[in-house]
């Protein structure tokens, strides 16, 4: 008997499932951007910051969202999907925490 994984070439990935990896990856890379630059200028950024840090926010919200959204669609690989919304909603959750320690 045969052990493995099988894999339906036929399959293609979910396009939400792309669009959502694609979007979190950018706001993953935004936040890291962001991180550095922060530590550089040790805390004196400014405004320009929170503008580009609020684009990573959206960014990742709408890869969560698309994401979810890419389920729907039948007869596709969902792997993609499965990671875009993963860290879609993590880097969101991460964006919120960062958001919140700035008001404190």
């Amino acid at each position: 008997m045969a052990q493995g994984r099988y894999k339906f070439e036929d399959r293609r990935h979910a396009g939400g499932g792309v669009t959502a990896t694609v979007c979190s990856g950018i706001s993953a890379g935004i936040f890291a951007v962001m991180a550095v630059i922060c530590m550089l200028l040790q805390g004196q950024g400014g405004t320009w910051i929170g503008g580009v840090s609020m684009a990573g926010f959206v960014l990742a919200f709408g890869g969560m969202v698309a994401g979810l959204k890419s389920f729907r669609r039948r007869s596709r690989s969902y792997t993609l999907s499965k990671v875009g919304t993963l860290l879609g909603g993590f880097m969101v959750a991460v964006w919120f925490i960062v958001f919140c320690l700035g008001l404190a």
